[in-house]
């Protein structure tokens, strides 16, 4: 039987990252206390990406119904009013506008705190000061004018949001192509009642406000409702460009385009409940930390064998179950070589996201949150590093929603070179719980061999039965919600993937490499292991928090 040729592509690959590695002496200490500690949180937050980027279902509180958001109790109104003005800020795709807002209360007047992922001073603060004045001319407006007023500041705030509204809407015309094709094979008159209500989708793609508008209208609609039942999957396995997909994606984006609308709506509707707040305001912007260069620089243990080591306590008698496993797993989807892949990206560039800033902020100032209630709302759902530091921040902010996904663009905020000292120790035991829960979740997925849980959007549709109809629909492809990494994320193919060499991959590709399981992982069925306390940092003598 003839020998089978090995990929050159993955030869000259493999030499690189060993002339990486080779140069650095595998018993080498790692010496600098900073650079040891950052090392040991990404090299299982990598492991972890690599093994699935998606950690679990969307976190995300259920909307009420938009005619019921006068009577929530106050606390919720406010929340939600942040909550909606993050969203109207933050007007481009793909998460450099992010935007995080934190509401102080000062003796003189209220002040919105925003931080983005990219400086807000320039155009998100004008915005923001421009819309809470009209917001507050609403607040004190006869009944009558409120409609009006509020249609005016959808047009201000769809204006303000075109970046974003045109790359959703590249995203859903090719959608809305392929359905038409679909549906024009059935003679159905439902089918076709659909089809022309998709036409005249199509024909408003030109036109932002009517789009949003027509997107929002329709989110109680018919087709809405046959829109979703079309996007369950069906009993037998599909692929990944399956129709029901299609249909699922075209009902997630008319559903973010009508957000826009319903934004604005809730805004207007809160407005009058919280005259106080608008009475008096000022808006400030948190500078944006800058990018960080990379992460800690591969060295001789930077090597999965030698990873795991550190992630046990030291004797740990599960040692050799998991490197078992793990070389198992190694072997059938190249782990070692796409975590160094991960790892050394070039395009890795980590930097402290929007929620993150506000939260140090407001910590490192000791400022006070209006009525004490410790909430920053953001634009978009906290990915699973930003929850986790909130979970284990001392000062217990509200948790926020999650969609429970890596980003391996993500970094702790600076030291405060003022209190260094006391800095580095309060961040230290923050990343080192926070390392504790990554390490549980790899291990627990590596000790099972099992897959991770399915791949969803970023973002949920924005339909009020959504978050809870969403569970039951499996999304699949959708290019714009890419990691912001690599524009793609190594996900588990549960098919078989084999090339010229034999070797079964995991399959490298964007998002819409969507697993068929879900591998549901529960952090408390790990094993009681005891963190010790220790600076050990090597490949013998096991792993601890620094």
């Amino acid at each position: 039987m003839p020998k089978r040729r090995k990929n050159p592509k993955n030869l000259v690959k493999a030499k690189s990252v060993s002339a990486n590695t080779s140069s650095a002496s595998l018993k080498k200490p790692r010496l600098d206390p900073r650079e040891r500690q950052l090392s040991r949180f990404y090299e299982p937050l990598v492991l972890l990406y690599t093994l699935g980027s998606t950690r679990g279902e969307h976190t995300a509180t259920t909307l009420p119904p938009d005619e019921n958001i006068c009577e929530l109790p106050l606390e919720e109104l406010r929340r939600r009013f942040l909550s909606e003005l993050a969203y109207v800020c933050d007007y481009d795709k793909g998460g450099d506008t992010v935007t995080a807002i934190g509401l102080e209360s000062t003796p003189q007047r209220y002040v919105f705190w925003v931080g983005a992922n990219t400086s807000p001073q320039k155009r998100i603060v004008p915005f923001l000061e421009a819309l809470l004045a009209k917001l507050r001319g609403i607040s004190s407006a006869a009944t009558s004018k409120v409609q009006e007023e509020a249609d005016n500041i959808a047009i201000e705030c769809i204006k303000f949001g075109t970046p974003r509204i045109k790359k959703y809407r590249q995203l859903l015309n090719p959608l809305l192509k392929r359905c038409q094709g679909n549906l024009a094979k059935s003679q159905s008159e439902e089918m076709t009642g659909l089809a022309e209500w998709l036409k005249k989708l199509e024909d408003l793609q030109r036109k932002p406000t009517s789009l949003c508008r027509f997107a929002y209208d329709s989110r109680k609609s018919e087709f809405m409702r046959l829109l979703t039942t079309l996007s369950v999957e069906p009993p037998y396995k599909s692929s990944r460009d399956a129709i029901h997909i299609t249909f699922g994606l075209v009902r997630h984006y008319i559903g973010r385009l009508g957000h826009h609308i319903r934004a604005v709506k809730a805004l207007a509707s809160c407005a009058s409940r919280l005259a106080d707040i608008l009475y008096s305001f000022k808006v400030c912007s948190i500078s944006t930390p800058a990018k960080s260069t990379s992460p800690p620089p591969v060295d001789g243990k930077t090597r999965l064998d030698s990873i795991i080591v550190r992630m046990l306590p030291a004797g740990s008698l599960d040692l050799e179950r998991y490197q078992q496993a793990l070389a198992e797993m190694d072997v059938k989807y190249q782990l070692s070589r796409r975590f160094l892949d991960n790892y050394t990206n070039p395009n890795f560039l980590p930097r402290v996201h929007a929620e993150i800033q506000v939260l140090e902020h407001f910590h490192r100032n000791k400022l006070h949150f209006a009525d004490d209630d410790r909430y920053i709302a953001c634009s978009k759902s906290a990915c699973f590093c930003c929850l986790l530091y909130f979970r284990h921040h001392p000062e217990q902010f509200v948790e926020p929603a999650s969609h429970r996904k890596i980003y391996l663009n993500w970094r702790p905020p600076d030291l405060d070179a003022v209190c260094d000292t006391i800095s580095q120790n309060f961040q230290r035991d923050i990343l080192n719980s926070m390392t504790r829960d990554i390490r549980r979740e790899a291990l627990h997925q590596i000790g099972q061999k099992m897959a991770p849980p399915a791949w969803h959007p970023d973002s949920v549709t924005g339909i009020t039965e959504s978050v809870r109809q969403e569970k039951k629909i499996e999304l699949g492809a959708d290019v714009g919600e890419a990691s912001a990494l690599t524009g793609g994320s190594d996900i588990f193919d549960y098919g078989s993937v084999s090339d010229d060499s034999g070797v079964d991959h995991l399959r490298v590709g964007d998002d819409g490499d969507s697993p068929r399981c879900s591998g549901q992982v529960n952090l408390q069925l790990e094993p009681a292991f005891v963190w010790a306390d220790c600076e050990s940092d090597s490949d013998q003598e096991g792993g601890a928090p620094l």
